[in-house]
């Protein structure tokens, strides 16, 4: 009993340490390719690629991303789980001015929103550069 509790944990620890393994080298292989065409990108002036593709690819955004859906995210949560702290937490939202809620809220749109027409726009562009040949 015990012997086959010990290999069921043993196969999980394996399959989980495979594919810790295959993630870690897809993004190892992931960076090293955005090195290499970073280098072939200031080597040809030509080339179609530009430093917006290069950022999609590294995802810069992410964290920045993370912390602001967080931010909507958690009041909802917290008012979930333990309705007393969420009822606090709205309630002392009430006491911030308007304004500030309402700037707050627009700037996190414009993360979000930016962020997702910045990967878009310049393919855009580019198209109808195409099209206009």
């Amino acid at each position: 009993m015990i012997g086959s509790i010990i290999s069921v944990v043993g196969n999980l620890a394996s399959t989980w340490m495979t594919n810790h393994n295959e993630k870690s080298m897809a993004k190892h292989n992931r960076e090293v390719a955005i090195i290499e065409n970073e280098a072939r990108l200031a080597q040809d002036k030509e080339s179609h690629n530009s430093a917006w593709e290069m950022a999609q690819l590294q995802d810069k955004d992410k964290i920045l991303r993370w912390f602001s859906y967080s931010m909507f995210t958690l009041p909802i949560i917290i008012t979930v789980v333990n309705p007393e702290w969420g009822r606090q937490i709205f309630e002392n939202l009430s006491y911030a001015p308007s304004w500030l809620v309402e700037v707050f809220i627009g700037l996190n749109g414009a993360i979000w929103g930016l962020s997702s027409l910045k990967n878009i726009a310049p393919s855009v562009v580019n198209q109808i550069k195409e099209i206009k040949k």
